[in-house]
């Protein structure tokens, strides 16, 4: 893994919780531990052989790039607009980004992005989740009056009503669009990506992606403009890609994959710099409402199987093993993970020290009720079997 050289912003998976007093354990270990598990399970997916000491080197260096951050912004309201002149040199020398849609991705100072325009005096307008809306905005009023900015910069939150009239009528009026294309929402949210999005091959899992920027550039032929920015060692560096110039019979979904194909190179050659892992997360195809909790035994078996384990359980229990086939984890939250299929269920109750025997060895069904009960036998041993992630063998 030494692609993993600097610092990166991953998801997390719960909130920090306080320390317990008089001694007990330290809650936020557990939590950081939980935190580690999704994480890693994330990275696997651009990096598929990721082991935990990649992911702990990323998240000690991401620090360390934070620090950073804070300090050149702190910088820039302070009134140190050196970090804003190489966006502005990249926009002079690139007049044709004055128009059309500009794609980025939450990479480096993403932050920074539509500086460029409004000091040039554009007014553009920045698609934007409805959640990230108010933060952003207040934020980037106040820069904006501080630089003394003539252009005005609009917000369209992506998913509420009217905002693809909105963006039409801004593309048509000739005012610049700008899209973080790993935002990957639009009507009804991550949710719908997962259950309707084209699909799209990771190095390690298949995810889903949202279509409708593309659509609608084929359908009005505006220009796309695929724009970066990251930090290296001299500063911030804008970076683009040739502008593509969709048709109106062009088949969105290859333009789709061509953004998406571009957006993913930037991620992997800068892996520490993308501060938005949990687009990978939230738009996982196996978190689909239809790939959960699906049955890996036909229903018409389903009760032959359990009577053949009643059987084993009852006659057998010092010979017949319960044998763990896939890589299991129980994550926070209830879920079940079936980590060798990237398949997800809740985990009803099953625990994940209550795992340790069967990643031992292979235990009896016989060790398996001294250590847990009958019950919990033939409810979680025969449901790890009925979902493909275990075997009985002799």
């Amino acid at each position: 893994m030494t692609q993993l050289d600097t610092y990166g912003r991953l998801s997390r998976s719960g909130t920090s919780r306080s320390s317990e007093p008089d001694g007990r354990p330290d809650a936020n270990e557990d939590l950081r531990r939980a935190d580690l598990v999704w994480d890693l399970w994330n990275m696997r997916a651009l990096f598929p052989q990721a082991e935990k000491g990649d992911l702990l080197q990323v998240l000690s260096q991401r620090e360390k790039g934070l620090a950073r951050e804070r300090e050149a912004l702190a910088g820039l309201w302070a009134g140190d607009q050196v970090i804003l002149s190489p966006g502005r040199s990249f926009f002079r020398a690139n007049p044709e980004l004055q128009s059309g849609i500009t794609v980025s991705l939450h990479q480096g100072p993403y932050q920074l992005l539509a500086e460029p325009w409004l000091a040039a005096g554009l007014d553009p307008v920045l698609l934007i989740s409805a959640a990230a809306e108010a933060e952003f905005s207040a934020a980037t009023a106040g820069m904006s009056a501080r630089l003394g900015h003539r252009g005005r910069l609009t917000f369209l939150p992506v998913g509420k009503p009217g905002f693809v009239k909105h963006t039409v009528t801004a593309l048509k009026d000739g005012r610049p669009v700008l899209v973080y294309l790993d935002g990957n929402n639009g009507e009804r949210g991550l949710a719908r990506t997962r259950e309707q999005g084209l699909r799209y091959q990771l190095p390690g899992r298949e995810i889903r992606v949202r279509t409708g920027l593309a659509r609608l550039a084929c359908r009005l032929q505006v220009p796309v403009h695929p724009v970066c920015l990251r930090w290296a060692d001299n500063g911030v560096v804008w970076e683009r890609e040739p502008t593509l110039h969709p048709q109106r019979d062009d088949d969105p979904a290859v333009l789709t994959r061509l953004l998406f194909d571009w957006l993913f190179s930037q991620v992997l050659r800068h892996p520490a710099q993308w501060h938005h892992w949990s687009m990978i997360k939230d738009s996982s195809a196996c978190f689909a409402t239809s790939g959960l909790d699906e049955p890996r035994v036909p229903m018409g078996l389903r009760q032959d199987f359990r009577r053949a384990f009643d059987a084993c359980l009852e006659r057998s229990p010092d010979t017949v093993r319960l044998i763990l086939e896939k890589e299991v984890e129980v994550w926070p939250g209830d879920v079940l993970a079936d980590l060798s299929e990237d398949r997800f269920y809740p985990a009803a109750g099953l625990e994940s020290d209550d795992l340790i025997p069967l990643r031992a060895g292979e235990p009896t069904l016989g060790e398996m009720v001294a250590r847990h009960g009958h019950v919990w036998v033939r409810f979680h041993g025969l449901r790890l079997c009925l979902l493909g992630m275990a075997r009985l063998g002799g």
